[in-house]
């Protein structure tokens, strides 16, 4: 390693290449497939494989039917709640409506019975007069708790 220091060479590659010696690569053509041809298919052989297929149609249906089973009344339950939601939406603006109503007749009827609009049509309808001071009559209650009938 000391002689590598006045040289500009960074690495010595060599030190990790394989102590094996190098073997010529070979350029070799790869060997051509072997072809097999399929044998001829059996009456039973077929009747089995019509059979395998029938079963793996069967399955596929069964597991069909049962996927069908869980989605079918699920998207039912879904569209049932949607409907019923909607109906809802509009009962709650129905209930809007009636509650802005009501908040509007009762001011309309704390209007009219206002004492202001009482007094206004107690002195001008019915011809009232509010009471003078000669018009106040007491009662004097020492005696007891006696009724004299007027004479």
């Amino acid at each position: 390693m000391a002689n590598y220091i006045n040289e500009n060479v960074a690495y010595d590659f060599d030190r990790f290449t394989s102590a094996a010696p190098k073997k010529e690569q070979q350029t070799a053509q790869p060997a051509r497939p072997h072809l097999v041809k399929p044998q001829r298919k059996t009456q039973q052989d077929i009747k089995a494989e019509k059979r395998s297929n029938l079963q793996k149609i069967a399955k596929l249906l069964i597991v069909a039917a049962i996927c069908l089973s869980f989605i079918l009344p699920n998207i039912h339950y879904r569209l049932e709640i949607n409907e019923l939601n909607g109906s809802i939406i509009s009962l709650d603006k129905e209930l809007n409506e009636k509650k802005s109503e009501n908040a509007r007749l009762n001011m309309a009827l704390n209007a009219k019975i206002s004492p202001e609009n009482v007094k206004d049509y107690a002195e001008n309808v019915l011809g009232m007069v509010k009471r003078e001071r000669y018009q106040i009559v007491y009662f004097d209650l020492d005696n007891g708790n006696e009724i004299i009938p007027a004479q």
